[in-house]
C-alpha cells in the first residue's frame, strides 16, 4: 500500500515531465573545419597522427557537395584519390562505408537542375569511380556490393536532370561524364555479368536519348569509353548493342520521314546517340583486338544514319 501511494504522489510530476516539449539536440559540429582540410592538402594529405583515414574519407565525401570548387575538387576529391587509389590505405571496411556514403550522395537533390546540389551528386559519382578502379587493382567488393554499385550508378545516370558541363566561377558539374567513369571501370570488372553488360548499354542509350541536349563538354566521349570497356571483355555480348542500333535506326527513320521538315525535339536525341556511337567507332578503330564483327556492324549502322 505504501508503494502504491508513493507512485500515486509521483504521477502529477511524471505527467508534467512527459508533456514538456523535448529540447532538440544541438547539431553535431563537423569534426574538422575548412582550415584543417586546406592544411591537409598543403601537406599532400598525410594523415595526421591520431586520425582515422576511414573517418577522414567519410568526412571528405561530405565535402564533395561544397559549391566551392577548390574545396570540392582540389581538396575533398584529391584526398579520396590519394588515400583510396594512390596509397591504398583505406581498409576494405572503410571502402564499403565510403561506397554507401557516396551512393547516398547520388540521391541528394536528384531531380533538381541548375542548383548547387548537383555538385554533390556528380562528385559522389566521380569518387565512386575511384572505388571501382581500385577494385580492379586490389579486389575488395563482394558480389552483392558490386551489383549494388552497378545498380546505383546506372539508375543515377538515367535519372540526373542537370546537364551542365562547366560553370564559370563554380567549376565542373559534368554529371554524365563522371558517371561514365564509374561504368568504365565496372565494365572491366570480372564480376560483371552479361546482364550487367546489358544494363550499362541500356542506361547509356537511355541517358543519351533523354538528356535533352547534344553533349558539348566531352560527356559523349566519356560514355563511349565506358562502352569500349565492354567490347574488350572476353565475354563481350553484342546483343544489347544490336538492340540499341535497331532502335536508333527506327528513330532516325521517323525523324526524316518528311524530308528536311524535321521535329527539332526529335533531332536532339538521335544526334546525341549518334555522336556517342561515332566516338565508340573511332575508339574501336584504334584497338588492335577489337571484335571485328561488332566493329563492322557498328560502322554499317552509323553509315545508314542520316544527318
Amino acid at each position: 500500500m505504501r508503494r502504491a501511494a508513493g507512485i500515486a504522489l509521483l504521477l502529477p510530476f511524471l505527467a508534467v515531465a512527459l508533456a514538456a516539449p523535448a529540447v532538440p539536440a544541438a547539431p553535431a559540429a563537423p569534426p574538422h573545419d575548412t582550415a584543417f582540410w586546406h592544411a591537409l592538402a598543403a601537406k599532400e594529405f598525410a594523415v595526421p597522427e591520431g586520425e582515422s583515414v576511414s573517418a577522414l574519407a567519410l568526412e571528405a565525401a561530405d565535402l564533395l557537395a561544397s559549391p566551392d570548387p577548390k574545396l570540392r575538387d582540389s581538396v575533398a576529391f584529391d584526398a579520396l584519390a590519394r588515400w583510396v587509389y594512390v596509397q591504398g590505405i583505406v581498409p576494405p571496411d572503410g571502402l564499403e562505408a565510403l561506397r554507401l556514403r557516396l551512393q547516398e550522395g547520388l540521391a541528394k537533390g536528384l531531380g533538381e537542375s541548375g542548383t548547387d546540389s548537383a555538385y554533390g551528386r556528380s562528385f559522389s559519382a566521380l569518387s565512386l569511380s575511384i572505388l571501382a578502379a581500385v577494385d580492379l587493382k586490389t579486389p575488395w567488393t563482394t558480389k552483392e556490393a558490386f551489383e549494388d554499385l552497378l545498380a546505383a550508378t546506372t539508375r543515377y545516370l538515367t535519372a540526373e536532370k542537370d546537364t551542365r558541363g562547366f560553370v564559370a566561377g563554380a567549376g565542373w558539374v559534368h554529371a554524365a561524364a563522371h558517371t561514365a567513369d564509374v561504368l568504365k571501370f565496372l565494365g572491366r570488372n570480372p564480376k560483371l555479368t552479361p546482364a550487367g553488360q546489358a544494363r550499362i548499354v541500356e542506361a547509356t542509350a537511355t541517358r543519351l536519348r533523354t538528356a535533352g541536349v547534344v553533349y558539348a563538354w566531352g560527356e559523349d566521349e566519356r560514355l563511349a569509353l565506358a562502352l569500349l570497356s565492354l567490347t574488350k571483355r572476353a565475354d563481350f555480348d553484342p546483343k544489347p548493342f544490336d538492340a540499341w542500333l535497331a532502335a536508333l535506326a527506327a528513330e532516325n527513320t521517323a525523324l526524316w520521314k518528311n524530308g528536311p521538315h524535321i521535329d527539332p525535339a526529335a533531332f536532339v536525341p538521335v544526334r546525341a546517340q549518334r555522336q556517342a556511337l561515332v566516338h565508340l567507332a573511332a575508339l574501336l578503330a584504334r584497338e588492335e583486338k577489337a571484335p571485328d564483327g561488332f566493329r563492322k556492324s557498328l560502322n554499317e549502322a552509323l553509315g545508314k544514319l542520316r544527318g
